[in-house]
């Protein structure tokens, strides 16, 4: 189950997607952050079988930006989220994919690469390292430091895309139109 949730200010989308249960934790903590509730309008849906009906309700032509996070990646349906990435991409469109694997098996191997091959970026994040100290044991630890993490990343992609991403494609259209004096 995907959880796809549209972030709308100032005419511009930044698309948040969530999948597993620690995604769907991290997926809410950033809806709730301020930063994404002061000037915005969200738009939430929860999909089951096809994932390309939320992106068709807005305009094809319109660059859009993706912030991905996935965990329990064997339990994903990755595939048609890669179909519709790819053809968002193939539109101008910018993806993230942030990976929290549970598991290191076959299935979420072929997951990931499948993953490398239609998203902008790919970000797996395991287990984490404190300077050159051992591996934080605490889950409770490691997934403090995972939101913390996701949080500062779905803000620095948001940011990017209200200021820099879609004026660049209105300058693009400036530039590609005729100027008669």
């Amino acid at each position: 189950m995907l959880h796809f949730s549209k972030i709308s200010t100032q005419g511009k989308d930044f698309n948040l997607i969530a999948s597993g249960a620690l995604a769907f934790k991290i997926h809410n903590k950033i809806l709730k952050d301020e930063d994404f509730q002061h000037g915005t309008r969200v738009s939430r849906s929860m999909l089951l079988g096809s994932v390309g009906a939320p992106t068709q309700l807005t305009n094809p032509d319109q660059k859009k930006v993706y912030f991905v996070i996935i965990s329990d990646l064997d339990k994903t349906n990755v595939d048609s989220l890669c179909k519709m990435i790819a053809k968002e991409r193939a539109n101008g469109s910018y993806a993230v994919c942030e990976v929290i694997p549970a598991f290191y098996n076959e299935p979420s191997f072929k997951a990931l690469k499948m993953l490398r091959q239609n998203f902008d970026e790919v970000i797996e994040l395991s287990k984490f390292n404190l300077g050159n100290s051992k591996a934080l044991v605490s889950s409770e630890q490691q997934h403090c430091i995972v939101t913390d993490y996701s949080l500062s990343m779905a803000r620095i992609m948001y940011h990017v895309c209200v200021n820099d991403f879609a004026s660049k494609q209105s300058a693009e259209k400036s530039k590609s139109q005729p100027v008669y004096a």
